[in-house]
């Protein structure tokens, strides 16, 4: 293939992405008033609505090897478009949602949706990326750039979605779907490059692709296990995507109970989103900073959060002050998301090529959705037998002493360039 040629789809792909990241990164519209339309209108309950981010996580896992065989099968491009499409489905389903198992459905559809689409994003960013000294840099500039922007059109739905759900409850759930079709419609754009420039075909059949699958799958762990900076990259990353997950259902639980207005609420997460999307943009500067500690902070921040949320309600300290303090925590909470959702695919990157990155991917897929199942489902058996302030303070004690158990592990382990590792921790071979 030409070089002007190449250069042109690598152009598109890398101009394509930040749209694309702005509306496909996830259901705008909806976020802002997910507890409220599922506990008012639905009439389900807090506790299972973490309880269906964990039958999620464990449907996630389970889905990782179909997902896998239908990224090699139909390449990357296709694979977005697939899981956006998946992802329209859940969403029609929760608007026709009738009971929590309808709910525990629509999870079904967005774990598949979301395998797809985490197996196929980012490596096909990458692969559009010239090979250079920069490409991390390069990486994360762009990707931050599509976050960032993400974070403030999440924001202004957030606003707007507060206000519409005063109005009629399903009017948010209808553009969000609306918004979701448009990033079907701009993910069909995208050139997948590997798959135009690779020449050979797998001729297999399903059972054969299946078996090369599992096998890669297990290689990829043999690798991890085998390599302590990435075991240890997981481990941290598993456990900060649980709690991250989890205080979102249980922060928005307290803002309802605190009987604050939607359009209120609103008007707060958006803010939250916001400021994400501001904070995403200081993840390279605040990495440079910190180095390898850089995702113990990050951990520490969520759970004192939720430490000091837990104390305020339970001491029944003064409205004004309780807001105040809600306030700050939900800020530092931002900082630490934005930081978060930029960094964690560049330490991936950092550990290999192309040709092995689709597979950490899809392991680590695995092993963080293991970890907020397992948070999810702790956070929902507190959530069932205490009211949700005593929650707040026990989930965060119990999240607070496995970051500090994970920071130990891997201390002067994380946080490296690609040229910085071991040849140990980096090598794979097929």
């Amino acid at each position: 293939m030409k070089e002007k040629q190449l250069a042109k789809m690598r152009k598109n792909n890398m101009k394509l992405y930040p749209m694309y990241r702005i509306v496909g990164a996830d259901w705008i519209f909806f976020y802002g008033v997910k507890v409220l339309f599922l506990t008012q209108v639905k009439n389900i309950s807090p506790a299972n609505i973490v309880l269906s981010g964990s039958v999620y996580a464990f449907c996630y896992i389970i889905f990782q090897v179909f997902s896998m065989i239908l990224v090699e099968k139909i390449g990357k491009k296709r694979s977005i478009v697939l899981g956006q499409t998946l992802k329209f489905i859940a969403m029609l389903i929760i608007l026709y949602c009738p009971n929590f198992w309808w709910l525990l459905l629509s999870s079904v559809f967005k774990s598949a949706a979301d395998c797809q689409k985490a197996i196929s994003e980012s490596t096909l960013l990458n692969a559009s990326i010239p090979s250079t000294n920069r490409k991390g840099d390069i990486f994360s500039k762009i990707d931050g750039k599509g976050y960032s922007k993400y974070c403030f059109f999440g924001a202004t739905s957030l606003l707007i979605s507060g206000f519409l759900y005063s109005i009629n409850p399903y009017i948010p759930i209808i553009l969000c779907l609306i918004v979701n079709f448009l990033a079907i419609a701009i993910s069909a754009n995208f050139i997948d490059i590997e798959k135009m420039t690779n020449n050979t075909e797998n001729k297999g059949g399903i059972k054969e692709e299946a078996i090369y699958i599992i096998r890669d799958l297990k290689e990829s762990f043999k690798f991890i296990l085998t390599s302590k900076r990435l075991k240890a990259l997981f481990l941290m990353q598993g456990l900060i995507w649980g709690i991250i997950d989890v205080y979102a259902t249980y922060q928005e639980t307290l803002l309802k109970e605190l009987n604050i207005p939607s359009y209120y609420i609103g008007f707060m997460l958006a803010g939250f989103q916001m400021l994400v999307g501001v904070f995403s943009t200081k993840a390279n500067k605040f990495n440079k900073k910190h180095k390898n500690h850089t995702l113990t902070y990050i951990g520490l921040m969520l759970t004192v959060g939720s430490i000091i949320l837990g104390i305020t309600t339970i001491l029944h300290i003064p409205f004004e002050i309780q807001l105040m303090i809600i306030t700050f925590v939900f800020v530092l909470r931002a900082y630490a998301k934005g930081l978060y959702q930029i960094l964690k695919k560049r330490y991936t990157n950092n550990f290999s090529d192309n040709k092995i990155l689709p597979k950490l991917y899809s392991a680590n897929g695995m092993t963080s959705n293991l970890g907020k199942g397992i948070i999810g489902l702790i956070a929902s058996t507190v959530l069932n037998i205490t009211i949700l302030p005593n929650a707040l303070l026990i989930m965060g004690i119990i999240c607070l002493i496995m970051v500090v158990i994970v920071a130990i592990y891997s201390k002067s382990r994380l946080g490296l360039k690609p040229e910085e590792y071991s040849k140990k921790d980096i090598s794979y071979i097929m």
